[in-house]
């Protein structure tokens, strides 16, 4: 049996970085309307960073403390929880509709985002160099956005943003910062101290456990917004909330773990395991948000179901050491 303390670390970890990530962004959000700054900045930059901050934060501290194998899983395990799972769980509770505003082109930058990733990290280690790339690439995407929806809104156009205005106090609002601030960091180090030690009691290896355990956990605040959204018949901010963390956690999480801890020994380097059967569950998960999305079909409760099960034996074939490659003779 593991140490109680290494379950309590991990499960109180994954507590706190939710809590933490909500009171951010609640606060963040409260601060922005303070300083008048506007709805569509707070909802694309505050809200968007916010629900992906827990990746980020997790990915970073397990690279920097010499665990990257917990760092990518958690990044990979993430984009194909953030499909398969938060997008089938919500479905249960009512259909949800695709093909809202925005949503190709986020579904087109979250493709070419996985697309890179997976070619990158194939061909050479993630370097420093590698890391800036990919956060100029998302913070161009970010303005870019800013940009069209902007110029949407102004002709009138339904953008489908979903930021509210928390109305906290001045007090609550600096509290709210604070306390997220604090908490998402001390939150990921106790997910990775819990999360490595109940992997070596169990000899179990460290990135099963980033891309299981770590990456649900960390995928909590997307659930959590799916089910919200999906309960006041919001399904587009579900489709849209999936693409946008998952861009979030390639570019961002990816590029910070790149750029703080590629600059070392030649980059850092994924291990084969990732490339034989993690690399291929997120392309074919990126592809079933692209067949949604594209043919504007609904995702029904029988797809969430469905979508579900997929998730299932995804976590079967992980456990079980399906390797893809190998029947290439790779």
């Amino acid at each position: 049996m593991p140490d109680l303390s290494l379950i309590v670390s991990l499960v109180g970890g994954l507590a706190l970085l939710a809590f933490a990530g909500d009171f951010l962004v609640n606060g963040a959000v409260s601060a922005a309307n303070r300083l008048g700054v506007p709805h569509l900045v707070a909802g694309i930059f505050i809200v968007g960073f916010g629900t992906s901050a827990p990746e980020m934060v997790v990915a970073v501290d397990a690279a920097l403390k010499g665990y990257p194998a917990i760092a990518f899983g958690n990044i990979v395990g993430s984009n194909i929880a953030n499909v398969w799972l938060v997008l089938g769980l919500p479905a249960l509770i009512a259909p949800l509709a695709t093909g809202g505003y925005g949503e190709t082109r986020a579904l087109f930058a979250m493709l070419a985002a996985t697309a890179a990733w997976i070619i990158i990290c194939a061909l050479m280690p993630l370097t420093a160099p590698v890391g800036i790339v990919f956060i100029l690439a998302l913070i161009a995407y970010g303005f870019y956005t800013l940009h069209v929806t902007a110029k949407a809104e102004r002709a009138g156009i339904d953008t489908g943003l979903d930021e509210e205005d928390p109305h906290l106090t001045l007090p609550k609002t600096i509290a709210y910062i604070l306390i997220g601030i604090v908490g998402l960091p001390v939150g990921a180090n106790l997910i990775v101290e819990g999360g490595v030690g109940i992997a070596r009691i169990y000899h179990v290896p460290e990135y099963i456990i980033g891309l299981t355990l770590i990456a649900i956990g960390t995928s909590l605040p997307e659930i959590a917004a799916g089910i919200s959204a999906a309960m006041r018949g919001r399904g587009s901010v579900v489709v849209g909330n999936i693409l946008g963390s998952n861009l979030f956690n390639l570019l961002g999480a990816g590029g910070l773990v790149a750029l703080f801890a590629g600059g070392h020994e030649g980059g850092v380097s994924i291990s084969r395991s990732f490339h034989a059967y993690d690399h291929w569950a997120m392309a074919i998960a990126a592809g079933t948000a692209a067949l949604f999305i594209l043919t504007r079909s609904r995702v029904t409760r029988l797809s969430g179901l469905m979508l579900l099960l997929v998730y299932a034996l995804y976590i079967i074939g992980l456990t079980q050491g399906w390797d893809i490659l190998a029947l290439f003779g790779r």
